[in-house]
């Protein structure tokens, strides 16, 4: 299942105001007239949509790019944009994304009236990218060593949990009525496959936490913002399972250890589950 922290302040259901039209009855006509009650479709708002974040939040790995930033048509927002009762408005995720890309070129495409974000970024931060390339070889590599090392220093600075607690208090700071979901990503590996890779799935697991953390300090401030756990959904299909949800040919950089098509539906998934849509 997925994973929703519980100090999340998020709104679960949405008041509907109840309007009684009062209707003279004639004499001699027996009963009141009732009217129909309104479906949930009509009352329900629509959520006004903007998706932020880098490659996963693209939708890299899916295929069918539309531009630069591998923005894919299977990818998570566009999944969700089908989804009843949202609208993606604005979708400037971009592969390669980092916390300080998206406060700087992506925030820009919010505003007020905008009602949901999704965010999904990190890994840029500690060249999970780069990490995962290094490490696909079956030995261990002067490469890899250093690269692990390097994620491990900057994880342990505490220096991703400030910046995500700072990204998600500019976005609601822009969106204020905005309900703000931030995706961890998917343990690349299955557990076992090597060495090498177990240490990598620790230091996304690690990263996760992290996220998570920052996530917690912007809603522990009143912000309605959650953490969506997307490990649970992907157990099973990572690179080896034989079933993998995500890219396994290290040599196409482009895919590897992304999102596939049913990766991203897994991301909606957990999404929907998580938010407040009707």
């Amino acid at each position: 299942m997925t994973a929703v922290l519980p100090w999340k302040g998020r709104v679960t259901g949405i008041a509907a105001a109840a309007i009684i039209a009062l209707v003279a009855i004639p004499a001699g006509i027996a009963g009141p007239a009732s009217a129909a009650p309104p479906s949930s479709a009509s009352s329900s708002p629509v959520a006004k949509y903007v998706a932020l974040g880098d490659s996963v939040a693209a939708g890299q790995g899916a295929g069918g790019y539309v531009d630069a930033c591998l923005r894919s048509p299977a990818g998570y927002p566009t999944l969700l944009d089908a989804a009843p009762r949202t609208n993606l408005l604005r979708n400037p995720s971009c592969s390669g994304a980092t916390i300080a890309d998206v406060a700087a070129n992506q925030l820009s495409q919010l505003n007020r009236g905008t009602t949901l974000v999704t965010l999904t970024v990190g890994a840029n931060e500690v060249d999970l990218p780069g990490i995962l390339a290094a490490c696909a070889t079956p030995e261990p590599s002067l490469e890899c060593l250093l690269a692990v090392q390097a994620a491990q220093d900057y994880l342990a600075s505490g220096q991703l949990t400030v910046g995500i607690a700072g990204l998600v208090t500019a976005i609601a700071t822009r969106s204020p009525g905005a309900e703000v979901l931030v995706t961890g990503y998917a343990i690349p590996f299955q557990p076992g496959l090597l060495p090498l890779t177990d240490q990598v799935n620790a230091l996304a697991g690690a990263m996760n936490s992290l996220i998570r953390a920052g996530v917690a300090g912007a809603a522990a401030s009143g912000i309605d913002a959650g953490y969506v756990d997307v490990t649970a959904l992907f157990a099973g299909h990572g690179v080896g399972s034989g079933a993998s949800w995500l890219g396994e040919n290290p040599a196409d950089p482009i895919t590897f250890l992304h999102p596939n098509a049913a990766g991203y539906s897994a991301y909606r998934d957990a999404l929907l589950t998580a938010s407040a849509l009707p």
